[in-house]
């Protein structure tokens, strides 16, 4: 009987396998998706901020407000905001 304790070579290989295969492809699609998810969440905040301001200004057809870092645009046809530090914008036609 074999009473080794301890890892074979092969089980060390395995292990190294796993392990890069997290490193090499996991992590970097975290970090991919983190990405985006911060992206979708700046164009959420850009839309929450544009629908107060609209319900702020309900009785206008027309109005042009700057707020915090946001230039808001409304005309009768189209919505939109824009952000002066990085130029993102959304808008609705």
């Amino acid at each position: 009987m074999n009473y080794k304790s301890g890892f074979t070579f092969v089980e060390l290989i395995i292990a190294l396998a796993i392990c890069s295969m997290i490193f090499g492809f996991l992590i970097p699609n975290l970090v991919r998706q983190y990405s985006t998810i911060a992206m979708i969440e700046k164009q959420l905040e850009m839309k929450e901020i544009l629908y107060e301001e609209i319900s702020n200004h309900y009785n206008e057809k027309n109005f042009s407000v700057r707020r915090e870092n946001y230039e808001i645009v409304v005309s009768l046809e189209k919505a939109e905001i824009v952000d002066i530090n990085t130029n993102e914008k959304v808008s609705y036609e």
